[in-house]
C-alpha cells in the first residue's frame, strides 16, 4: 500500500532541498511506501542488503543495478527527514472523506470519531473514546471507555541533535468481535497498518504500538506493552504486565507468562516466563 502525495514532485527538486546532487534521469515522486508494499512511483528506504523491486526509488547505502538509488550512509534518517518535508510542504492525500458509521452503532458520551473512518454494524463504543483518522472497525467489536484507537505511535530519529518524528501514515484495523479494554491505546502504523484480527480480546491499560499484527483469538491481558512491528500469531496468551521488544514474532498458541520481558521471538506453542523471558520445560504426565 502506497501513500499518495497531494501532488507529485520531481525527484531532483526534492533532493535539492537536502543538498543532494542527483545525476540520473529525473522522475516524479507520487508518494511513499514501505519496501514490502512498494508501489510504482513511490519513495522507499532500505537499510539491509536485500532485493528491491525493479525500478524502485530507494534511499539506501547499497548499490542496486535495477533501482534508482539515493545514496545515504543512514538511509532511515534521511528517509524520515524527507518524509517530514513532504508532509509539511506538500501533504498526503489520506483519510479526508466523511466517516461511515453504521446506523446500528452505539456511541457513549464524548466519543470522538475523526475523518475517513469506517465503523461497521453492531459496534459499541463507550464514553470518552477517541477513534483517529482512517480507522476501520469491523462488526461486533466493542471498545471500552477512554481507549484511544489510531493515534500516532512513538517513533523518532535523532537528526543533527534533534529528535525528528517518523510520520505515521497507516491505519488501525480492528477485526470482527474484537474487544478493547478501558484506557488501552492502539497506535496507527507508520508505512503499513496496525492490524488486530477477529476475536482478539484486549484487557484494560494495554498499549499496542505501530505496525503490530495480532492473529485471531489471541488474548492480551492488563498492562501488557507490545512494541512496534511485533507479530503475534493466533490463540496466543499474553499475561499481565508483559513487555515485548520491537519486531519480534510470537507464534500461534504461545503463552507469555506474568510480567515476562520478551527479548527474543517465541515459537509456536511455547511457554515463556521471566526477565528475560525463557522457555519453560514442558510438563510430563
Amino acid at each position: 500500500m502506497g501513500y499518495k502525495l497531494k501532488k507529485s514532485i520531481s525527484l531532483k527538486v526534492l533532493l535539492e532541498e537536502f543538498n543532494i546532487l542527483f545525476n540520473g534521469d529525473d522522475i516524479l515522486i507520487k508518494g511513499v511506501s514501505s519496501l514490502n508494499d512498494y508501489e510504482e512511483g513511490t519513495l522507499i528506504f532500505c537499510n539491509k542488503p536485500i532485493a528491491v523491486p525493479d525500478g524502485a526509488i530507494v534511499v539506501t547505502q547499497y548499490e542496486y543495478e535495477n533501482a534508482i538509488v539515493i545514496p545515504s550512509e543512514e538511509p532511515r534518517k534521511l528517509f524520515v527527514h524527507i518524509l517530514n518535508w513532504l508532509e509539511k510542504n506538500i501533504g498526503f492525500d489520506l483519510y479526508t472523506s466523511v466517516s461511515q458509521i453504521h446506523s446500528s452503532v452505539k456511541l457513549g458520551q464524548n466519543v470522538v470519531i475523526e475523518q475517513g473512518c469506517l465503523i461497521e454494524k453492531d459496534v459499541i463504543i463507550e464514553s470518552n473514546v477517541v477513534i483517529h483518522k482512517g480507522t476501520i472497525i469491523k462488526e461486533g467489536t466493542r471498545i471500552r471507555s477512554c481507549a484511544s484507537i489510531g493515534s500516532d505511535g512513538f517513533g523518532f530519529e535523532r537528526i543533527n541533535g534533534v529528535n525528528v518524528r517518523f510520520p505515521h501514515l497507516g491505519r488501525v484495523i480492528l477485526g470482527r468481535n474484537v474487544e478493547v479494554g478501558a484506557c488501552s491505546t492502539i497506535a496507527r502504523g507508520t508505512l503499513s497498518d496496525t492490524v488486530i484480527s477477529d476475536d482478539v480480546k484486549i484487557d484494560n491499560l494495554v498499549h499496542i504500538a505501530h505496525n503490530v499484527k495480532v492473529g485471531s483469538g489471541t488474548l492480551i491481558t492488563a498492562c501488557a506493552e507490545i512494541s512496534g512491528s511485533v507479530e503475534i500469531g493466533s490463540c496466543a496468551w499474553i499475561a499481565p504486565n508483559v513487555a515485548i521488544r520491537e519486531k519480534l514474532k510470537i507464534g500461534n498458541d504461545a503463552v507469555i507468562g506474568l510480567a515476562a520481558v520478551v527479548t527474543k521471538s517465541v515459537a509456536e506453542g511455547v511457554t515463556v516466563a521471566g526477565n528475560p523471558a525463557r522457555p519453560l520445560p514442558k510438563k510430563v504426565d
